[in-house]
């Protein structure tokens, strides 16, 4: 009988053995979505719901900022979580953080949040986000801010296309610098680039610069707060990160088959983005001037150029160009080389929810197979790790090279919880066997 009783008690045993398998490791596997082609890598889940999450940032002691539409969340290193603060008066797309502040975007204006004193301040308003592309990026360096401000229509011209217009009737894209029409109108009304709908342009006709403007990329300087337009002609940011080099990488969404000048053929890019430079919207893009063969307008005919005098007939080329327009979205440089090669770039394709990377001889590889539900992500880099942030399942992954990482991987989990059981099986069977 005691025997049967101890045949009994293994039986449990290795039952719960099971059980406490499937609970911590094979439930923990079905979280870790994110699947990598390079076996050195490896991918915890570090928080999940975190659903409405827009960014987030770490600061120097390793606490996570995660900041949702109207509110921003404390993660710190001790597990402890609470809201730093609250408001029905805000919307931020972007978060980013620096000695001690935290700066966010919020519609037409950026915020500072002083950690230290708890305070919130206004640092700049009446930026020109009412239209397409409205939702700052920010990302800072040593003193300086860096805003993205994207276009107010597909490629210059307001029309039906933009769902905004019947708030805004009157609005349309401001150029941060003069610029000369050709005077070209389109559609039954007549409407002309850089004018409010039904609104004509003439021939020849100056369009005084203004800043903040459309389709720019501006900086604040956080200790003068003085500001100025760092570059321009750039329809919408999308992502945007430095290299070790301060050298600043952007994914750029191309124009579309859509409004009163639709564009037919055009792609999302990869460039440098340098101070001071023109990158061709709306007359050009991926460096090619609209009217070449590469583009084509409406019915297939040829697409005309708006602008009477570019500032350069040579925009700079970008450094990488994707299949198809509307594809690619974050991107994040790797200035220590953590996960790879130093300042490779990695970027999210939309188009079939992988993260790629890019070298610096554009040598292009798949790196992270992402799940179906992906509808977007934050990636950034932070020390010795990777970080991804899925915004449809409210998940934070961190990647690492599996050689720093002091989590064993799942096959190592595996064979290890493996191991363990059978000798303690083993052990059972032995005592049962002596008695």
């Amino acid at each position: 009988m005691n025997k049967i009783l101890k045949i009994f008690l293994i039986c449990i045993f290795i039952i719960s053995a099971v059980f406490i398998f499937q609970k911590n490791f094979i439930d923990e596997y079905k979280n870790d979505k994110i699947v990598s082609t390079d076996k050195n890598l490896a991918s915890t889940l570090k928080f999940k719901g975190l659903q409405g999450a827009v960014d987030f940032v770490l600061d120097e002691e390793g606490n996570y900022y995660i900041a949702f539409k109207n509110s921003i969340q404390i993660i710190k290193v001790n597990g402890k979580s609470y809201e730093l603060f609250k408001s029905s008066n805000i919307n931020i797309d972007s978060l980013c953080y620096s000695d001690k502040k935290l700066y966010y975007s919020s519609e037409t204006k950026i915020f500072c949040f002083d950690l230290t004193a708890g305070k919130n301040s206004e640092i700049m308003n009446d930026l020109p986000n009412l239209g397409d592309y409205k939702e700052s990026i920010l990302r800072v360096k040593g003193d300086y801010l860096y805003i993205t401000i994207g276009a107010a229509s597909n490629s210059g011209v307001i029309g039906e296309d933009n769902i905004w217009l019947s708030n805004l009737p009157y609005f349309h894209d401001i150029s941060p610098n003069s610029i000369t029409l050709k005077g070209i109108n389109f559609g039954q009304e007549n409407t002309g680039a850089f004018q409010s709908p039904k609104t004509k342009s003439i021939k020849g006709q100056m369009i005084s610069g203004h800043f903040p403007g459309n389709a720019s990329v501006i900086i604040y300087n956080t200790k003068s707060r003085e500001s100025e337009t760092f570059a321009w002609g750039i329809r919408n940011i999308k992502g945007m990160d430095f290299t070790s080099e301060g050298k600043l990488i952007a994914t750029v969404g191309g124009m579309e088959n859509r409004g009163l000048r639709p564009i037919i053929g055009d792609s999302d890019y990869i460039y440098e983005i340098k101070k001071g430079t023109w990158y061709g919207w709306p007359d050009y893009s991926g460096g090619d001037p609209v009217n070449s063969p590469k583009f084509k307008g409406k019915n297939n005919s040829e697409v005309k150029l708006i602008l009477e005098n570019h500032p350069t007939t040579n925009p700079p080329a970008p450094i990488y160009q994707s299949k198809a327009v509307s594809e690619l979205g974050a991107v994040a440089v790797d200035p220590e080389g953590v996960i790879g090669e130093k300042n490779v770039i990695y970027f999210y394709d939309s188009g079939n929810n992988k993260i790629y990377s890019l070298d610096k001889k554009s040598i292009l590889k798949e790196k992270f197979i992402l799940p179906s539900n992906f509808s977007g992500c934050i990636m950034k880099f932070y020390k010795n790790k990777f970080f991804i942030l899925d915004n449809s399942s409210g998940n934070l992954f961190s990647i690492e090279n599996s050689s720093n990482s002091q989590n064993l991987s799942f096959n190592e989990k595996i064979s290890l919880y493996l191991l363990i059981t059978i000798i303690f099986g083993i052990i059972i069977v032995l005592k049962v066997q002596r008695e």
